[in-house]
């Protein structure tokens, strides 16, 4: 479940020793702004654990940024909130 699947062909169950990638496209936005993605896959050295290292994009201050995310074009209905400070 979680995020789908990864390239690399690896197992469920097994702990990560190799990089990887979601083989669904994912986005994420703070608010209406995209973040620029590094990784996405799932984490070295743990098991059925996703990893997302991004960039924050240039949004306000705000104690509550709506932060959203689609996974190949779906976009969950729940939304979490993030604070942003410069």
């Amino acid at each position: 479940m979680g995020f789908g699947g990864v390239t690399g062909n690896l197992n469920a169950g097994t702990v990560v020793s190799q990089q990887n990638t979601l083989s669904n496209a994912i986005e994420i936005r703070f608010g209406n702004v995209p973040a620029t993605l590094s990784y996405d896959g799932l984490a070295a050295g743990a098991t059925g654990l996703y990893q997302f290292n991004l960039v924050v994009p240039d949004v306000p201050d705000n104690p509550a940024v709506p932060l959203t995310f689609s996974l190949a074009g779906a976009v969950p209905s729940q939304t979490l909130f993030i604070a942003v400070q410069h």
